[in-house]
């Protein structure tokens, strides 16, 4: 009971009032426009939609990035006035024309070309993106959390910061841990998929602060942290089986690098056999989903991905992502497929320091990595 009143106080006491943006109006496309020709977004948007309105007053430009050549027929995306698929259109920017972000969403960004405002949907950013203040701002796309918790019961996950939203369809089971990105109104905000949920601070303990600079507090307190949520109990072929693989998966996740050392994720992880420890689970082959065993792994290999881009001190070797719309798990372009000899995610720990990857999960809706700085 004191833990959880501690922890409600220090929620309090770290909500900060969201700063008022200023609407601005942005031109519609003209109802004559061509439609053809325009790649279209992304088929489902997954998540929740935010309404807020696309301005940038009171922002700082953080990123530059072109728009990639996506279909063979497709010649111009569209910007769009709220974050959907069927939200009215700003402008139309042509491939390979150079768009300003000023904040980054799940699945969207907020950006600015030729004076006009609106949201990018991510799929369509080429991944070269350039930071305009690298010593100030986080590599494009990463999540950095402020605290990683533990859950004492079953939690509904809500779409927004109270009891009366809606709740999301995965709800993680006591002993699950969860990275917090803040906490707003009693609530601690998480990563959802391509959104952002909202859990009970009163369903939460064991809170760890994560260290905000590589020289953590304390050997308990982690330099990174990464949390996705995934379906479990839900009958359907094979997901049983997924669970376990990502539970299994932790086991060899968790390790020690020693400086200048790499990890394999596919030899670290796999062979993924049933001699391995793994159980059929839907994988994907030739763009259709079958079973195959290690069918889960690659959600393993994107959420410790997430995990240690945030840290200076690692290099990425090489990782690449399911497609164009990438996992649905995970925020847009944030994946690292594994599972064969072209699939595979390998990265180096140039730090002068060993490092300890903790990957944990109870197969019940969460997979939790952080990574330590080792002695």
């Amino acid at each position: 009971m004191l833990k959880r009143m501690l922890l409600v106080l220090l929620c309090l006491a770290l909500v900060l009032p969201a700063a008022a943006l200023a609407e601005e109006t942005a031109a519609p496309l003209p109802e004559n426009v061509e439609m053809e020709g325009f790649a279209g977004d992304d088929e489902e948007d997954v998540g929740e939609i935010y309404d807020e309105p696309a301005s940038i007053k009171g922002l700082k430009p953080l990123y530059t990035a072109r728009i990639k050549p996506f279909t063979p027929t497709g010649t111009a995306i569209r910007m769009r006035e709220q974050q959907s698929s069927e939200s009215p259109g700003v402008c139309a920017i042509k491939k390979n024309e150079e768009i300003t972000i000023y904040k980054v969403y799940p699945a969207y960004v907020l950006a600015e070309y030729n004076g006009k405002v609106g949201y990018v949907i991510r799929t369509w950013i080429d991944e070269d993106v350039t930071t305009i203040d690298p010593e100030n701002t986080p590599p494009y796309g990463t999540v950095p959390s402020q605290f990683v918790a533990t859950l004492t019961e079953k939690a509904p996950v809500y779409k927004a910061p109270s009891t009366r939203a809606e709740v999301n369809a995965i709800q993680p089971n006591a002993g699950s841990k969860v990275a917090v990105l803040e906490f707003v109104d009693g609530f601690a905000k998480v990563l959802y998929w391509r959104s952002y949920g909202y859990i009970e601070v009163s369903k939460l303990t064991d809170l760890v602060p994560v260290a905000t600079t590589e020289e953590p507090l304390s050997s308990d307190t982690p330099i990174a942290a990464f949390c996705s949520f995934f379906e479990y109990n839900t009958g359907k072929e094979g997901n049983d089986g997924r669970c376990k693989n990502i539970v299994r998966s932790c086991e060899s996740m968790t390790r020690v690098m020693q400086p200048g050392e790499q990890l394999d994720f596919n030899a670290q992880v796999g062979p993924y056999k049933r001699s391995n420890g793994y159980h059929p689970a839907p994988v994907l082959i030739n763009g259709g989903s079958q079973l195959g065993y290690g069918g889960g792994t690659c959600q393993s290999s994107s959420t410790l991905y997430n995990t240690v881009r945030q840290l200076s001190g690692i290099t990425i070797l090489r990782r690449r992502p399911h497609g164009p719309g990438c996992a649905r798990y995970l925020p847009m372009h944030q994946d690292a497929a594994v599972g064969s000899t072209e699939l595979n995610f390998v990265f180096r720990n140039d730090y002068d320091f060993p490092i300890r990857i903790v990957a944990e999960s109870t197969g019940e809706g969460t997979l939790c990595i952080q990574v330590f700085r080792g002695e």
